[in-house]
């Protein structure tokens, strides 16, 4: 009987140490470790024609590799406010990451503008840029003014490993649904409806796959 209780006891110190070793995991980490085989499958994919399959595999890279890793505390910097790191924002947030080449989906910034006006009171809406100062500037103005705006110059940035994996590996624009405690909740490559899509419709659409986010954070952060 002893020897059966000690059994249970190391299985279960076992299993809480690879739980917690899993979840310590730093999203650089775990991207680093698991995107090669996600690039290989998905390119393969992707040149034969098979777009679908390619956003499969992104999907099953997130869902299986990267939820519940943790976001790296990289450097950064604020256009209207002093901000050095991006753990300085304590509130949950949806981090959307842009270059200033990309153009926004159809009905995107009309979706932003209404669910931030809805949400602002609680949780953080970051955009951020990886882009010089000058070109983040003039591409925020068109993001609803309650977004706080981000840049950061490859040139400069200690953490250079974070930057590379988030803005290389993962492409622009995605956003990633962040919880207070920096747990990532899903990543997802952003909405786009073509521009021939009536802006009511295309609003719509947007509005409903941006909020789907945000509910994760309202269960996570039990709100």
């Amino acid at each position: 009987m002893k020897n059966f209780l000690l059994f249970i006891f190391l299985s279960i110190s076992v299993f809480s140490q690879d739980k917690k070793e899993i979840d310590s995991i730093l999203f650089s980490e775990s991207l680093a470790i698991n995107h090669s085989e996600f690039e290989r499958k998905s390119s393969l994919n992707f040149y034969r024609g098979n777009r679908k399959a390619s956003e499969r595999f992104f999907d099953s890279l997130v869902e299986q590799k990267l939820e519940g890793s943790i976001l790296d505390n990289f450097k950064v910097h604020g256009l209207n406010q002093k901000i050095n790191f991006i753990y300085e924002f304590e509130k949950p947030m949806y981090l959307m990451s842009y270059a200033s080449w990309c153009v926004p989906s159809n009905g995107e910034l009309e979706a932003l503008q209404i669910l931030v006006e809805e949400h602002s009171d609680w949780m953080n809406f970051v955009l951020i840029l990886w882009d010089k100062k000058e070109d983040a500037a003039k591409f925020a103005r068109q993001f609803p003014n309650k977004i706080k705006v981000l840049y950061v110059n490859e040139l400069d940035n200690t953490g250079a490993r974070t930057i590379k994996i988030i803005k290389h590996k993962l492409g622009v624009p995605v956003s990633l649904t962040v919880s207070s405690n920096k747990i990532i909740l899903n990543i997802r490559q952003n909405t786009q409806v073509h521009p021939s899509i009536e802006k009511e419709l295309a609003t719509k659409k947007c509005y409903e796959d941006i909020a789907g986010d945000i509910a994760l954070l309202q269960q996570y952060e039990s709100l």
